[in-house]
């Protein structure tokens, strides 16, 4: 894939890269959490040193956005259901496409009483910006599935179908978060593929997004299904595209950008990383607690339905692996953009 000479890209006021680049769905694959190799317990998880005091969860954007909503959910159902017996606390450090976040999570090497929200900033980021950290500085702890991309419009927007815009001879504004972002590459390929001139804003997040395609100061927005959920039942946007190779369950009307002749399909990941150099022990219990709120009803029920999640957990090394190959699919994508930092 390389650049399209037909996007253009303007910085929103105020605005920091953030969220989120691509990985291929062909790069997904999942396991079964009976084959995690962790057993379920009943009450508070067991460890003898950890938790010792109340665990943060840290979430690299504002609030509102994915990260945030995810970790909120989290915490709650965990608190909910006795799975540990410290309070959670949810910390918005905002700024730099989750740099920040990662700064502060690598400061507190050793210490497993924080556990951050990552997805594909947490690989792109390092990849477009001199921070000094990658992914491999972190202990990852689990992958809970996979977040599509929608093509959204106001309701108000005479563009009814992907058809009907691929008809636009202007300029079209185009919402997302960061340079480089899913959103970002999602647009080059749609201005490559329908030879459409737009130009990619970046906002610090998903609720400036939302906020901007409300008050039709963009034309669309290019987002998960997450942040958007609400406005599409309450019929204030219209989503004419998914990401996916088939349609969901949960967006059964939403046409996929293939049947529709446009070859996108791409998702981005969600998942947990733990700070650098904790035991092995405190690892297991993270990974513990999570895979069994993973497995409850609530948890399908509160976040993976409602925001549109195909749930596909892995763990452990295999994860770690998997964001070791996503890493050399970005590397080579961000480098056909030219916007490797190095």
């Amino acid at each position: 894939m390389t650049a399209h000479t037909g996007v253009h890209e303007t910085r929103s006021t105020n605005q920091s890269p953030r969220e989120d680049t691509l990985t291929k769905i062909t790069l997904t694959g999942s396991i079964g959490l009976a084959g995690i190799g962790l057993i379920a317990l009943a009450g508070p998880i067991a460890a003898q040193e950890f938790p010792e005091r109340p665990i943060e969860f840290v979430a690299g954007y504002g609030p509102g956005g994915g990260h945030d909503t995810m970790l909120r959910t989290m915490a709650r159902l965990i608190e909910e259901q006795d799975l540990v017996d410290v309070p959670i606390n949810v910390v918005n450090k905002e700024g730099g496409s989750s740099a920040v976040a990662m700064g502060y999570l690598n400061a507190r090497a050793g210490d497993p009483h924080y556990l951050m929200s990552i997805t594909s900033s947490h690989i792109a980021t390092p990849l477009t910006s001199n921070i000094g950290l990658d992914y491999s500085d972190f202990t990852p702890i689990a992958r809970l599935g996979i977040d599509p991309e929608l093509l959204v419009v106001n309701a108000s927007s005479d563009f009814e179908s992907l058809e009907q815009l691929m008809q636009a001879e202007d300029t079209l504004n185009v919402g997302g978060t960061a340079t480089g972002s899913i959103e970002h590459i999602v647009t080059m390929q749609l201005a490559e593929a329908t030879d459409l001139d737009l130009n990619f804003i970046p906002f610090q997040g998903d609720g400036e997004v939302v906020t901007a395609l409300l008050s039709n100061q963009i034309d669309l927005a290019i987002a998960n299904p997450g942040p958007v959920a609400d406005y599409l039942d309450s019929d204030q946007f219209r989503a004419l595209a998914i990401s996916t190779e088939e349609r969901i369950d949960n967006l059964p009307d939403v046409p996929t950008f293939t049947e529709q002749g446009v070859d996108i399909t791409i998702s981005l990941f969600r998942g947990l990383t733990a700070a650098p150099d904790i035991s092995d022990e405190a690892r297991a219990a993270l990974t513990e607690m999570v895979t069994t709120l993973f497995e409850t009803e609530q948890w399908q029920d509160e976040y993976i339905e409602p925001n549109a999640v195909v749930p596909l957990v892995i763990t452990g090394e295999e994860f770690a692996d998997y964001l070791g190959k996503t890493e050399e699919v970005y590397r080579e994508t961000l480098g056909e953009l030219d916007m490797l930092s190095q």
